[in-house]
């Protein structure tokens, strides 16, 4: 097989696959195409979607392919099919395989089959990356309360010892969404508040907001030094740390603190934001998980503090 034809082939992907959110589902999708393209090509609509206009993917057709590789591990349960952006994701590619690879259609079946051991070989590879960073898996389940799904969000994240994190980059996301117009803050979890001056974890007009997974006397002080410096404090913790924090805040003689749950916190705002509507509150779960997962992207060295979307999103 000609290098250059091979070369081109990677070419091609990368072009579909880098403009693509990096989920699951887009590999799904690729990999389900690739498969259908061995035996058809070009590629009709009809070939690849099924009357219910889902791609026609699955489980195990992706974990056959994945096999096919030595890549033996869970991947996707549903093969993608379910994914909102499946479709799309297949659409654009196959898109791309019928305007600028017209080449395989005048292959005989030995080289095409060649070409596209190739290409589902290069995706197979994204999912080894995916297995090596390995992201925060959660279950979302929007018939329970949306700050049930923030604290089934938190308790995942304390699995891996990392709530903390979670819990900052969660307010920072959920602020971005809130407030568009604004630059939210967005720093690494172990960026100390002293080393760039800030008041706290977030600012917005007078407003600091400190994010704790466990109150301390610390930062009760921190919250009474930003009341004395004319802000209004608001510390965010656990539902299960509330009492404890407002205890505390009492014992040091420090009222004015506006002490709130994560949960409900960030919870209560994407029922707002979604209008208290079952399909909007997908989207705006969605949104809140990616806006999450771009602001660790920009700060953390350690990816898979990251947040893998749920399939049913």
């Amino acid at each position: 097989m000609p290098e250059a034809l091979l070369q081109k082939s990677i070419d091609i992907l990368r072009q579909w696959y880098e403009v693509e959110e990096p989920e699951r589902y887009v590999v799904c999708a690729g990999l389900a195409v690739l498969e259908i393209a061995r035996d058809t090509f070009p590629l009709q609509q009809s070939d690849y979607i099924t009357a219910k206009n889902q791609v026609k993917t699955s489980g195990a057709l992706i974990k056959k392919i994945l096999e096919r590789y030595g890549e033996t591990r869970k991947y996707a349960a549903e093969g993608g099919r379910t994914t909102r952006g499946t479709r799309t994701a297949a659409e654009k590619f196959v898109t791309i395989l019928n305007s600028d690879f017209a080449e395989l259609q005048d292959m005989d079946v030995d080289q095409k089959r060649s070409i596209i051991d190739h290409m589902q070989g290069w995706l197979v590879e994204r999912v080894k990356e995916y297995f090596n960073r390995k992201r925060i898996e959660i279950e979302i389940l929007l018939a329970k309360p949306s700050y049930q799904i923030i604290s089934d969000i938190l308790a995942a994240a304390e699995e891996r010892k990392l709530t903390g994190a979670v819990a900052q980059h969660l307010v920072g996301a959920k602020l971005s969404i809130r407030f568009p117009h604004l630059e939210i803050e967005n720093y690494s979890y172990t960026t100390a508040d002293q080393q760039l001056g800030r008041p706290g974890d977030f600012l917005i007009n007078d407003t600091v907001f400190h994010v704790t997974v466990a109150p301390m006397p610390a930062v009760i002080g921190k919250c009474e030094s930003n009341i004395r410096q004319g802000y209004r404090a608001i510390l965010l913790v656990p539902e299960t740390k509330t009492m404890a924090a407002k205890q505390m805040a009492e014992t040091l003689n420090v009222t004015q603190i506006g002490i709130f749950s994560i949960e409900t916190f960030v919870g209560q705002n994407i029922e707002e934001i979604s209008q208290y509507e079952k399909n909007e509150l997908t989207q705006g779960f969605l949104n809140l998980l990616r806006k999450y997962n771009e602001r660790v992207a920009a700060v953390e060295t350690d990816l898979s503090m990251q947040i893998e979307i749920p399939e049913n999103l």
